[in-house]
């Protein structure tokens, strides 16, 4: 077991980056001896200091592994594991705006696994969609390494390449003195490469509630900023896993913002709204049962899917979201009319309940997680998660970010498909070469934010 106090504090410590990303510089003086390195790439550390007083140090991490597997294998996990998540999220919601990212959830959870033991592994493997638990980590290092690396591929409007930012970042805010398994620690740093963070939440839990969101808010942009509230997290914290994803990307074939006009979206319940609707092209469309669909690539690979139930029919296609995509995407027909409304809108809740209620239940009873730590009682607390997506003429800019905190007990081809969201709709951001999922809603009301 390792207890964590033991280490020094480094000589450059801070708030801002994640170690593995590809947008900020390895620390030269990140305290990392000969012993622990090896060939893969060095942890990315931050390049200010805390405040005096601020409780928080910052520790050695084993350095990040080079790629190894397939990221694929990962993205269709996460993709898998999206659809259910967001229809028990959407299932439990009063017909409002959802957004979720798979992609951030699946990695907060993913840092969780390699502690887990008993019915607590074989509940967040099946879930996750684990076969082979060194295979999928890999792969899932694999995936942030090449979404981190993406660069514009093809032009925009007017000869603009466009641009192409995606940033994830990890950490982990540790309790000083715990008595963390150094397998734990040294599992999750090869394959997510997290910032780790020695803290003390028992005299002030809410002032590691805001080094996290001031980890989060310097991960996103600033677009997710108050992810922790105060009160949310208890003195008896010992472990918070953090995953933030940010992404901003242009379309590759813009909309002409001259062609956007004021049109009616009827919402669930037949009233009307006036919504700036942009009108151009998209790069596919097809038709099936109770639904149209296109989809409108970005630079760098990515691309939005977008599902139109027919009227009445829209609780029906969103509950079979996974198998809709899956007919689109087998009958989907180059090019197409597309019409679409410009929105932005956020959702914040607590995945707990939903994902106890796809099967996830034993993390948090106590005994699950010994690999973490020899403590019996250590069990999942809360799972604290964020969204928010923007899309407009030029393209999309979202964010996402989860914080998991742990403590003790006590077909045929079809002619094109003119699609215009008038009405409520769905929508997923989906990566092209790896298939993971990285952000899936349903906009009912894109006049507000709800």
């Amino acid at each position: 077991m390792r207890r964590l106090a033991c280490f020094g504090v480094l000589a450059s410590l801070g708030v801002a980056a994640a170690c593995g990303g590809t947008s900020s510089d390895a620390d030269e003086s990140s305290g990392t001896s000969p012993e622990e390195e090896n060939t893969g790439p060095a942890p990315d550390t931050a390049d200010t200091v805390p405040e005096a007083g601020s409780g928080m140090t910052e520790v050695p991490v084993a350095v990040r592994a080079a790629p190894t597997e397939a990221p694929e294998i990962a993205g269709q996990a996460i993709s898998e594991f999206g659809f259910d998540l967001f229809e028990q999220i959407r299932s439990d919601d009063d017909g409002s705006n959802v957004i979720v990212s798979p992609a951030s959830v699946s990695i907060a959870l993913a840092m969780v696994e390699p502690g887990t033991n008993d019915l607590a592994q074989e509940q967040m493997r099946t879930l996750l969609g684990i076969d082979d638990p060194e295979t999928f980590h890999a792969s899932m290092n694999a995936l942030e390494v090449d979404l981190e690396s993406r660069t514009p591929a093809g032009f925009g409007g007017e000869g603009d390449p466009g641009e192409i930012t995606i940033d994830i970042a990890n950490a982990a805010f540790l309790q000083m003195g715990y008595p963390f398994e150094d397998d734990y620690l040294d599992t999750i740093g090869t394959n997510y490469g997290p910032v780790l963070r020695e803290v003390d939440f028992e005299p002030d839990p809410d002032a590691v509630g805001r080094q996290i969101n001031d980890f989060v808010a310097d991960a996103t942009n600033d677009q997710i900023t108050d992810l922790i509230a105060d009160g949310t997290i208890e003195p008896e914290t010992v472990l918070a896993l953090v995953n933030a994803l940010y992404l901003n990307a242009s379309w590759l074939q813009t909309f002409d913002q001259d062609a956007t006009t004021d049109a009616p979206f009827t919402l669930l319940d037949g009233s009307r709204v006036d919504v700036p609707l942009m009108n151009g092209t998209g790069t596919s469309s097809a038709a099936g049962d109770g639904w149209v669909g296109a989809t409108k690539a970005y630079v760098g690979g990515l691309s939005a899917q977008f599902i139109l139930p027919d009227e009445g029919r829209f609780d029906e296609i969103a509950s079979d979201l996974g198998s809709v995509v899956a007919e689109y995407d087998a009958n989907r027909t180059d090019g197409a009319e597309f019409s679409m409304p410009r929105f932005e809108t956020r959702t914040s809740a607590p995945l707990g309940p939903a994902l106890q209620s796809l099967g996830l239940t034993a993390p948090f009873q106590p005994g699950g997680l010994l690999g973490i730590a020899g403590d019996p009682l250590l069990l999942i607390d809360q799972v604290v998660h964020e969204a928010f997506v923007a899309i407009d003429e030029d393209g999309t800019e979202a964010a996402a970010a989860t914080v998991v905190l742990m403590l003790p007990a006590s077909g045929p081809v079809s002619p094109p498909v003119p699609v215009v969201l008038d009405r409520p709709f769905l929508f997923r951001i989906v990566d092209d070469t790896t298939g993971a999922t990285l952000f899936i809603g349903q906009i009912t009301d894109p006049s507000g934010s709800a």
